[in-house]
């Protein structure tokens, strides 16, 4: 595990021991310390963390409501846990499952002095706005940006249960925070920054999170690793964006933070008015998921209506210039992705590559065997290649493996693999499709190829069929690895061509011949 950061020298001991002694604060539960262990192994897999969010059902059913919520309303539908887990990646849902379980333990407390309605209200906006600036300047670690700042002010709970009264005098939420710092370092020798960032170490939780909580109101944050500084920013400036939504909106306030946000994270006025618009539509979604009650929907679109024409106006000129810069970065974008890609794709036809199959399949096999889902593979030959390649040349035989890719693609999931397995051979994996649904797919394919035709110098067309074998991961048909599930594949394969080709056969029903 990791180092946790040392808090300051002049952090009171006294007080440290009481933190590490307080009874009366909630500890997290179970799931949720096993959630933190499973964050800081840099080898967990999608079994594991699946395994981990099923215990508790009512976070498995969070992980699935946003995974489809309008955080994440570019993406492709969940319809099952484990989509739900590709689709968000292992450490967003690692991150999310523990913001619902620290959320649910943080809100069990009794504060004495303490509007607890504002400080949710705060809380919940502040990681809203943390999250969706993380998203828009393409951070990866949006998810943990999200939990830093619903854990950013944790240390004011704890402050108010071991120095009862501290904020009865003043309102925290009603004061500049400079003052609120003096206001609690005079009460009890450390501010609710260090506090928080102390009780999340006696908690275990990982040592970036501490950090970014401890330093959660420096802009700058010139005190973390910097490639962590782009994440400090985010929560620093959330919290402002917060104070700004709770309290008296004006012209002055608004532009400052504007001018703030477009220098600190090169994010326009123009856009930041669009994303109080997101984050209108997005409060109810984290209200629901953390079973609050915050704001009223008229009160939500009265600020943004506000927030949108202070910051339109200001930025009416400079819009059409913001919207190249937009592109050009977004061109950017795309050019970065198809480098990365061009590792795990084959160049003549774009499926994936053998390397990067064998990835998928021994991933996919772990998973299916662990959770008892089905897991099929089915393997593709064209019939009669080499007589294509000897008779016409090798530019028809390329175009043909072209059009073959293309064929296989179509009509699959986003989650699917088609990879050129090698030479004229392809390969589907399909994880989740049972038996009945693969033969689906494989009747679909033979039926396509047979009404395919491809243009050739010299002659009209070509024609195409292919031969398929498929089998199946299931309760009824087991392998000991994925080797034999794709030998078994390439066995109903060779039946398909040894009895004429241009068809499909399923292994299983060679076995029980």
């Amino acid at each position: 595990m990791p180092k946790a950061p040392d808090i300051s020298p002049g952090f009171p001991k006294k007080l440290r021991e009481r933190l590490r002694t307080l009874s009366s604060f909630p500890s997290p539960p179970p799931v949720a310390l096993r959630i933190i262990e499973l964050a800081q192994n840099p080898d967990v897999c999608i079994r594991s963390v699946a395994d981990t969010v099923s215990l508790d059902p009512a976070i498995a059913a969070k992980v699935m409501r946003i995974a489809n919520s309008a955080m994440y309303s570019r993406r492709r539908q969940s319809t099952n846990l484990r989509q739900a887990l590709v689709m968000l990646g292992l450490n967003a849902t690692l991150t999310l499952a523990l913001s619902f379980t620290l959320v649910g333990t943080l809100r069990r407390t009794k504060p004495e002095g303490f509007d607890f309605v504002a400080y949710w209200q705060r809380t919940l906006l502040a990681a809203t706005w943390a999250r969706l600036l993380a998203t828009e300047v393409h951070r990866r670690d949006a998810e943990e940006v999200f939990l830093a700042a619903l854990l950013q002010d944790i240390g004011m709970l704890a402050i108010d249960r071991v120095q009862p009264g501290t904020y009865e005098a003043k309102n925290p939420f009603a004061n500049e925070h400079h003052k609120l710092v003096e206001l609690e370092r005079s009460a009890i020798g450390a501010d609710h920054c260090q506090v928080g960032a102390e009780l999340m170490q006696v908690w275990g939780l990982p040592a970036d999170l501490v950090r970014l909580v401890l330093h959660s109101h420096d802009l700058q944050s010139g005190s973390l690793a910097s490639d962590r500084r782009g994440a400090g920013t985010c929560i620093a400036l959330s919290s402002q964006l917060a104070e700004l939504w709770m309290q008296e909106r004006d012209d002055i306030a608004m532009r400052r933070i504007s001018q703030q946000i477009e220098k600190l994270l090169d994010i326009p006025a123009h856009r930041l008015a669009d994303m109080f618009n997101q984050i209108r539509e997005q409060l109810p979604v984290a209200e629901s998921l953390f079973e609050m009650s915050l704001f009223e929907s008229d009160q939500l679109q009265e600020i943004t209506d506000v927030a949108r024409e202070i910051l339109m106006v200001r930025n009416l000129r400079a819009l059409d210039a913001v919207q190249n810069l937009q592109n050009h970065a977004s061109k950017l974008e795309e050019e970065n992705v198809e480098l990365k890609q061009e590792s795990s794709r084959d160049a003549l036809t774009g499926a994936y590559n053998r390397r990067r199959f064998e990835e998928a399949l021994q991933q996919e096999f772990l998973s299916a065997r662990g959770h008892s889902w089905a897991l099929s593979v089915i393997f593709v030959d064209l019939d009669r290649f080499k007589e294509i390649n000897d008779t016409w040349g090798h530019q028809a035989g390329d175009a043909m493996l072209r059009e073959v890719a293309e064929l296989l693609t179509d009509g699959l999931r986003e989650t699917d693999i088609v990879a050129r397995y090698g030479g004229d051979e392809f390969v589907l994996l399909l994880p989740g499709i049972d038996v009945k649904g693969a033969t689906a797919v494989a009747s679909r394919i033979v039926q396509a190829a047979r009404s395919r035709q491809i243009a050739v110098p010299g002659k009209d067309s070509l024609s195409i069929t292919l031969s398929l074998g498929l089998a199946t991961l299931n309760a009824e048909q087991r392998f000991e690895d994925p080797h034999g599930l794709l030998a078994a594949a390439d066995t109903a394969l060779y039946h398909s061509k040894r009895n004429g080709r241009n068809q499909y056969t399923v292994y299983a029903s060679i076995q029980a011949a």
